[in-house]
């Protein structure tokens, strides 16, 4: 009798291993079914080349780069059977490495640059008359800098002029005014950057003359309202760094609330094939945290992504660390396969215009200046939950916020909730997918905790429930 149930015991087993294999199968499939990868874009772009910068106005990829005077664009739809790199008039000074920015009034413009005399340039073009303008931004302004365009005005910083510099400055279209702003907390070449309209983010980058480095993590944030930096880099900083150092990325994409990072390059002992990642690496400002998008199928840096709303476009860049080139014509369906992430490391402050003090635990504070946004917090300084958002909302409100239900563990302690962004059962503690107010809420005598948050510019105090 004994050996008849050790048996059956055993056919179960197998049944359960069986039909968990089978699933595990089946969600594979589905999972690669369903998931948006890169595809290779036609028409086939003309030129081999490095250092590129591309922009998009209206229905027009425009673009140009180290290797060729052209001007080349494309209509994206209905899209050209051909690209054109001959009707553009050719910018005045040709160089490589430029930023470029679009103001929303029909042009584009070059931000600085190397060789031709473009160091020191602002050089605007306007498809409309077919010509171009250039304004003299000063000799403490170079090549390969991050900037953005916010409310009229171009913010540029950092780059090199004979070494790596942290310099600032700004460039009001309407008046043709220059200012300055404070200098970055550390300064850098070679970085991603990107704006969500009140904030100048610059991720990564690294140091020294135009040579390839390993490069930093560094995440450096100015905010324009209050005219202050705050970087990842500072002491007790709680801003999330880049997950993987490294320079060479190009311009950042901020899509639907989040910042792109893409590819880059090194010279690690051991690093990624050629020298060049192809990883992609996604920001969430509202809740400082960073995610896994879909890799690029090779390495590329010296690239300059740009977006339409809908896809991500990549053109041309370096296939290995240091001067290369190449004719890559990439394209990917953005708000599909490629923003369901891997996995996310969220760091519990906020960036918010608070200082944030809480009865349940002593950590880290912010005291930037900015829009409020949805405050987590947590018994620990981080944690990592499993999500499968394919956008974030914008909380704009000047109002204190509660954690959005997707990510609370409020009436859900104790159970597994499938498709859930986190958990709040036991075992999330091993799966490391716990919801980050579980402990508040699933372990205290309160399943509404209340936070304390005491504004920096005032002496008023506000109650939220998180």
């Amino acid at each position: 009798m004994e050996r008849k149930l050790e048996k059956i015991h055993k056919e179960r087993n197998f049944s359960s291993f069986s039909l968990i294999v089978l699933l595990c199968s089946f969600s594979l499939l589905l999972g690669k079914a369903g998931a948006q990868n890169w595809i290779t874009e036609s028409p086939s772009f003309p030129l081999s080349l490095g250092e590129v910068t591309s922009v998009i106005l209206g229905n027009t990829l425009y673009v140009v780069g180290q290797g060729a005077s052209n001007t080349c664009k494309l209509t994206l739809s209905p899209r050209s059977s051909s690209w054109d790199c001959y009707s553009a008039a050719t910018r005045p000074n040709v160089g490589n490495h430029h930023s470029a920015v679009t103001p929303g009034d029909g042009t584009f413009w070059l931000v600085g640059g190397f060789n031709g005399g473009s160091e020191g340039k602002l050089q605007q073009f306007n498809p409309a008359t077919n010509t171009w303008r250039v304004v003299n931004m000063g000799s403490q302004y170079g090549g390969s800098m991050s900037a953005v365009h916010v409310a009229g005005t171009i913010y540029f910083c950092g780059g090199i002029t004979g070494n790596t510099v942290s310099v600032c400055g700004s460039y009001k279209i309407s008046t043709n005014a220059f200012g300055t702003f404070p200098n970055m907390p550390v300064g850098v070449n070679h970085a991603a950057f990107a704006t969500d309209g009140a904030r100048f983010f610059v991720f990564g980058g690294r140091a020294g003359i135009n040579t390839v480095t390993p490069g930093f993590n560094h995440l450096q944030m100015y905010t324009i309202a209050t005219n202050t930096w705050t970087s990842s880099s500072q002491p007790g900083s709680t801003l999330a760094p880049l997950p993987q150092a490294r320079g060479g990325m190009g311009t950042g994409l901020y899509i639907n609330g989040e910042v792109y990072v893409i590819g880059g390059e090194t010279n690690i002992a051991n690093g990624p094939v050629n020298g060049v990642y192809t990883r992609v690496d996604i920001y969430n400002p509202v809740i400082n945290s960073w995610r896994r998008g879909t890799d690029l199928p090779f390495g590329l840096h010296g690239i300059y992504p740009v977006t339409d709303g809908a896809t991500i476009y990549i053109l041309c860049g370096g296939t290995k660390f240091g001067a290369s080139s190449s004719n890559t014509f990439l394209s990917i369906a953005v708000n599909s396969g490629n923003a369901l992430p891997l996995s996310t490391t969220t760091t519990i402050t906020p960036l918010a215009t608070t200082t944030i003090t809480t009865t349940r635990t002593s950590g880290p504070t912010s005291t930037s200046t900015s829009t409020t946004r949805t405050t987590v917090t947590s018994t620990s300084t981080t944690t990592r939950i499993t999500s499968t958002s394919t956008s974030t909302t914008r909380i704009t409100s000047t109002a204190t916020t509660t954690l959005p239900k997707a990510l609370s563990c409020a009436g859900r302690c104790g159970g597994f909730t499938n498709g859930a962004q986190c958990q709040c059962d036991t075992s999330c503690v091993s799966f490391k997918d716990c919801c980050v107010d579980r402990a508040s809420v699933c372990f205290t005598t309160t399943t509404t905790p209340t936070t304390t948050r005491t504004t920096v510019a005032t002496t008023t105090t506000t109650t939220t429930t998180t």
